[in-house]
Order: structure tokens, then C-alpha cells, then sequence
């Protein structure tokens, strides 16, 4: 769960020192894991690392909970009965790929459901194995935390760019305006944006004079942080973004400039 950020690793007595990267949530901040053999001994921020400089949340400190929860599952069990019993690594692959088969022998390919969450997107293997495994599967009954997270966002991506990996990240070091519409970056960590320390980013934005703005019908945790929290009725989004891009046009403001050879459909 913990992914190397750093390959230091400084003993001192029988205290080991590692840097790493919490992998909880797309956030990844930089984390100093102290532990005596088994034993973690502490879980604090990494002030030196780039991207979160010296920013976790609760989440970071309560790694070491999972590690050490005695209901973590170290092994596979089989249910017999009410009762679970260990078995092999090897029982439980073939286990696993004859009811697969069996299941979508009788009922057909789309009868498997996969649900894929976090933090599997943060784990190499997965990354590496998870697309053969799902094309395998070969089922269109798939489930993700991104259909309800960034399924649309990913759409406008291979819409406008070709790819649907092709994300436009906002420059929030740099940014004097910030516009959200129906974003919670203080609850997501600043989902497809890998933000750590987002109000910290706010606060950013607004020592250079800049304001921060969220359209959102619900008062969220990131509605309590902003400059301005706009209300707006459910599902109006796209009306009010079209409004908006009438008045742009309307009063002459959009200036294409050196882009203007790679636009199509303006009219």
C-alpha cells in the first residue's frame, strides 16, 4: 500500500526511518514511516516532499490501523459451512477461474460484474495487469469509483483532445481565478488533479489577489472554503456554461490567437 517515493532508508538503533507515498487517494503526499521491525512507530508528513510539502490527511496516520488490523485478511479463506478455513494460494486461483468459467459458461460473458476502486489506481501491478484481466473477462458489466467521479470529465477529454486520458490540469500555483462547478477538492483531494493541501492552494490563490468560485446546489466542505458559493439548480450546469460562453462571445472577449488554426466548429 505504501509506494516508494524515496530510496533513502536511514536506520538509527533499531529504528528504521522510510520516505514513502501514501497511495490511499489520488492525492499522494509524501509521507516519513518510522517502525521497529513489525512495528510502525509513527506516520508523519514529508516537509520535503515537492508535491504535498509537509500536508496529510488522517488517512496517511491511520495506515499503519490497516496494517496491523487483526481482521486483515493475510491469506484466502473458503467458507465451509458458517465456518472460513485457510486455503492455498494455488486452491484458491483455480477456485476463482472455474467459477468464473462456469458462470459465464451458463449465463454468458456479461453475467460477471468487476468493480475496480481506489486505491487500485495507485498500485503498479494493478496498472500493469488489471486491463489484460478486465479484456479477459470480456464483460461490459463493469463498475468503477469513476462513473461517479470523472466519467464526464474523461468524455470531454476524448471529446476535445482525441484521448480520454488527456485531462487538463489547472495551474493552481499560478491560478488568480478558480472556477469549480460541482467539485468537493477539500473532501477528494483534489480528484484528477492530484492537489494536496488544496485550502492550502486557496490560500495560495488568494494572496495573489485571486478568488476562488464554486457553482454547487449542495453547501459542501469545499463550499465552506471559497470566496463565493454560487446555489444552482440540479442538472442546470451545461445551461449556465452555455450562458456564459454566449456572453463571452457576445461581447468579443474570446481571442483565439495561434490556436485558432487547430479550432473547428466555432461557428
Amino acid at each position: 500500500m505504501l509506494a516508494a517515493s524515496k530510496s533513502d532508508t536511514i536506520a538509527k538503533d533499531s529504528i528504521q526511518t522510510h520516505f514513502r507515498t501514501c497511495s490511499i487517494c489520488e492525492a499522494s503526499c509524501g509521507i516519513v514511516i518510522q517502525h521497529n521491525g513489525e512495528q510502525v512507530v509513527s506516520i508523519k508528513p514529508d516537509k520535503e516532499d515537492v508535491l504535498s510539502q509537509g500536508h496529510i490527511c488522517p488517512k496517511a496516520v491511520a495506515l499503519q490501523d490497516l496494517h496491523t488490523d487483526p481482521a486483515r485478511l493475510k491469506h484466502p479463506v473458503l467458507k465451509v459451512g458458517k465456518d472460513w478455513q485457510r486455503i492455498s494460494w494455488d486452491e484458491a486461483f483455480s477456485l476463482v477461474a472455474d467459477n468464473v468459467h462456469h458462470i459465464q459458461s451458463q449465463y454468458g460473458s456479461h453475467a460477471m460484474g468487476l468493480y475496480v476502486g481506489n486505491p487500485t489506481a495507485h498500485n503498479h501491478g494493478a496498472l500493469l495487469m488489471l486491463m489484460p484481466f478486465i479484456m479477459a473477462l470480456n464483460t461490459r458489466s463493469r463498475f468503477s469509483a469513476t462513473s461517479c467521479d470523472q466519467l464526464p470529465h474523461m468524455l470531454a477529454a476524448m471529446k476535445m483532445f482525441g484521448h480520454h486520458g488527456m485531462f487538463q490540469i489547472p495551474d493552481l500555483n499560478r491560478t488568480h481565478y478558480f472556477l469549480m462547478f460541482g467539485a468537493n477538492p477539500i473532501a477528494s483531494g483534489g480528484s484528477v488533479m492530484t492537489a494536496p493541501n488544496i485550502q492550502g492552494r486557496f490560500k495560495g490563490i488568494r494572496s495573489r489577489g485571486g478568488k476562488v468560485v464554486l457553482f454547487d446546489p449542495r453547501r459542501t466542505e469545499t463550499a465552506e472554503k471559497v470566496d463565493e458559493h454560487l446555489f444552482i439548480k440540479p442538472g442546470t450546469d451545461a445551461l449556465v456554461l452555455m450562458a456564459m460562453i454566449h456572453v463571452l462571445f457576445r461581447d468579443r472577449k474570446v481571442r483565439f490567437g495561434k490556436l485558432a488554426q487547430y479550432i473547428e466548429g466555432v461557428e
